[in-house]
């Protein structure tokens, strides 16, 4: 084929390119004290959403979706008799797709907006088994909200915005898809808003709308939450073998890595001034607040930027963004929070709250900095706690009147994070705790007779 195919995708596999083409960074905002503070709160969020700072996952899996689409176009691009006999007798191939699921409000839909960005743009092609040129298209993109069934999806490949043309079979609607997708090149199928589907419909509504679109034989990536996960685990292993054994779990950001501190700076830079706190405290209090989930942060540091204003300032600090995470507008999503802190801290799987529970074993290698932050800070919050409960009723007043101001209060001294546990072999286990039962363990006293 021509050099069109075969440089096709080539453009689309650096990182660096990626990274350049699909980071977001919006103009700041401004004016802000100008406006009413529910109206100016409103214009901050709306830029804060716009923000897109790729993190090393979503880098990865953008990249890997790519080289899947760039392998499939190959293939299916290997010749002319390859492409004719795909386009005029196309085979019947089903693929287990990808499953993109984590959290809600991770930053699922903003990595498939961006890997959209990266494929392909559409491009006229032409060659001798027809006449004129055919506009060759990277993916089909599919919205599960509103859709019945996996026919209605196939009826909108087929057909498009134009008239339905009498009756027909999902067989018949699955044969012209295959057809179509092979004539114009179509090497990546993406659904999205499965959660849609599934409120009021169950699992097998959503099992027969991914199983139709996985039948059309394109390389399928497929967005789900927690919750639905979990419904499609509970399916017959035949269901659960086509569709959950290619998992990808995008988890929050480490509280301690680039991907976050990046984040929150840029987060800090849109607001103009408008936010004012050191970018690693702020980036520690935001990921107490939030655990990670950017949503989250927008929604805290609009309720955070309401505070401030009630306290007649124009500035929000640290005081803003802990009353913001008590107020009653940030209550649902504080009670999330507390519930994920719980479960990072403890690895047992409980039957409520099945939303907040990823459905796949994770390495604890990627939950360990998650569960270091929270024993530390819940460490911190304790002392603190302390420290207040200790203060004179002048003492506590003076606080209170320094928080009116606006003003930081004295923390209480932050005790040292503990150095991580080491991975012990079992017989320095046994050692060690030989060692502790010889120096601190002493036998009780008995009681007098």
């Amino acid at each position: 084929m021509n050099k069109l195919i075969v440089d096709r995708f080539s453009e689309c596999l650096d990182i660096e390119k990626i990274r350049a083409k699909v980071t977001v960074r919006p103009d700041p905002v401004a004016a802000l004290d100008s406006l009413d503070a529910l109206i100016a709160s409103e214009q901050l969020a709306g830029t804060l959403k716009q923000i897109f700072i790729p993190n090393e996952f979503s880098l990865a899996f953008i990249r890997e979706m790519v080289g899947r689409a760039s392998m499939h176009s190959q293939m299916l691009f290997k010749s002319e008799a390859e492409y004719a006999s795909k386009v005029f007798n196309p085979p019947e191939v089903e693929v287990s797709p990808v499953c993109l699921t984590g959290l809600a409000g991770v930053g699922k839909s903003q990595t498939i907006t961006a890997l959209r960005k990266v494929l392909p743009l559409p491009t006229d092609f032409s060659c001798d088994l027809y006449e004129g040129t055919v506009t060759l298209v990277s993916h089909w993109y599919a919205s599960a909200r509103g859709r019945a069934s996996g026919k209605a999806l196939l009826e909108d490949f087929v057909f498009g915005d134009g008239k339905r043309i009498g009756r027909t079979t999902v067989a018949q609607l699955l044969k012209e898809s295959r057809r179509r997708a092979n004539r114009d090149g179509v090497s990546l199928a993406l659904l999205e808003e499965m959660q849609h589907t599934n409120a009021g419909s169950g699992a097998a509504k959503v099992t027969e709308i991914l199983l139709t679109m996985a039948a059309i034989g394109l390389p399928m990536v497929f967005v789900c939450n927690y919750s639905l996960a979990h419904k499609l685990l509970g399916r017959n292993s035949e269901d659960k073998q086509r569709l959950l054994t290619d998992p990808r779990i995008m988890l929050p950001d480490d509280p301690d890595s680039a991907d976050w501190r990046s984040y929150v700076a840029e987060c800090s830079r849109v607001s103009n001034g408008y936010i004012k706190a050191d970018v690693g405290e702020l980036a520690v209090e935001l990921y107490r607040c939030t655990f990670g989930i950017k949503r989250l942060v927008v929604l805290l540091l609009k309720q955070a930027y309401v505070e401030c204003r009630k306290a007649n300032r124009r500035w929000v600090n640290l005081i803003d963004i802990t009353r913001a995470y008590r107020s009653a507008a940030y209550t649902a999503s504080a009670a999330e929070v507390e519930e994920l802190q719980l479960q990072a801290m403890s690895n047992r799987k409980k039957q409520k709250h099945k939303d907040l529970q990823c459905p796949f074993d994770l390495p604890d290698a990627m939950k360990s900095n998650v569960v270091d932050f929270t024993r530390a800070d819940r460490s911190e919050r304790v002392i603190a706690t302390v420290f207040q409960s200790a203060l004179s009723e002048k003492e506590r007043a003076a606080v209170r009147d320094m928080d009116t101001l606006g003003i930081d209060a004295p923390q209480a001294v932050k005790s040292p994070r503990r150095a991580p546990v080491l991975n012990l072999t079992d017989e320095e286990k046994a050692s060690a705790f030989l060692e502790y039962k010889d120096n601190v363990a002493r036998p009780k006293p008995k009681r007098p007779i």
